[in-house]
């Protein structure tokens, strides 16, 4: 037997063994091994929801944060506004504070 073939038999051997359902009371690590064994049960079809979910999740947490970003940049801008006003009032009062 060649050694692709002796995989794929070691492969067929493995998902055809019967994994426990998942129960709450159950041990984390017990809990973490059914979740394996149920991710090596993967089709092709399923890793491709699984991607594609993933994927939208991950876009809508990128996209909500760059809106937080823009909010913070808005912030920012007006912040760095009101400081160069300031200035231009601290420096008014100062020249009038010299010619008196």
């Amino acid at each position: 037997m060649r050694k692709n073939q002796h995989k794929k038999a070691k492969n067929s051997k493995n998902q055809n063994t019967s994994s426990p359902p998942y129960d709450c009371n159950s041990s984390p690590a017990r809990a973490q091994n059914w979740r394996e064994n149920e991710f090596d049960k993967l089709t092709e079809v399923g890793f491709r929801r699984w991607v594609i979910t993933n994927f939208s999740e991950l876009k809508e947490h990128v996209l909500t944060q760059c809106k937080e970003v823009k909010n913070l940049d808005k912030g920012l801008d007006e912040l760095l506004t009101r400081i160069t006003s300031l200035k231009k009032n601290i420096n008014y009062l100062m020249e009038l504070k010299n010619t008196a």
